[in-house]
């Protein structure tokens, strides 16, 4: 049988732990609400580019037309490093960045069989918002920690 502060303890990791996943899942789907505005937007002014050949059509198109989600995805990051109760909070940025990357397949539609640079299309659209989203939380984790590395120095 375990101590009582041993109870509260666990009890207490439950929660923080159930509190930081909703905080990753909440970032993830509001990111979806702060995008379509952005992409909009951009898609006024990306309107009438056209993408010719193999790597223009399977990589540069993709990245062009999810760059809305993949800066929106990079806040989504920060704001979970800066939001998590963790002393690693990066570790705690991978499940969003997961639902990014796992859930991006979601939602093609092949009428035939796709090609080989379909499928490549389909990848980079759909890891390049999970990439965006694992940078800003490296970035916004370096700034925490030069952050709290000034305050600890006194001057």
């Amino acid at each position: 049988m375990l101590p009582v502060h041993a109870l509260a303890m666990e009890s207490t990791r439950t929660v923080v732990t159930a509190k930081n996943l909703l905080i990753g899942a909440g970032a993830y789907y509001l990111s979806f609400w702060l995008t379509m505005p952005l992409a909009l937007g951009f898609g006024e002014l990306t309107e009438g580019l056209s993408y010719h050949g193999d790597f223009k059509g399977a990589v540069v198109m993709p990245l062009v037309s999810h760059l809305p989600k993949a800066i929106v995805a990079a806040v989504a990051g920060a704001t979970v490093v800066c939001l998590v109760e963790s002393d690693r909070p990066l570790r705690w940025a991978l499940f969003p960045t997961l639902l990014y990357g796992l859930l991006g397949f979601l939602g093609y539609h092949w009428s035939r069989p796709p090609l080989i640079m379909g499928r490549v299309a389909q990848t980079v659209g759909a890891l390049f918002p999970a990439l965006a989203c694992i940078v800003g939380a490296l970035v916004a984790e370096r700034r925490r920690a030069t952050l709290r590395a000034t305050e600890a120095s006194p001057d």
